[in-house]
């Protein structure tokens, strides 16, 4: 990914680097990303 900033803010627009898609903000992400990792965690202690 490529950030207009060194040090991107949670507010910075993260767009795909191979067709320009929107995914959203950098905050929101990131909130997805710990969600579906806590949802990994939880799955796999279940098996």
């Amino acid at each position: 990914m490529k950030f207009e900033r060194p040090e991107p803010l949670d507010s910075d627009m993260l767009t795909c680097f191979t067709c320009g898609h929107e995914l959203g903000t950098l905050g929101s992400v990131k909130e997805k990303l710990l969600a579906n990792m806590a949802r990994m965690q939880t799955q796999k202690r279940k098996h």
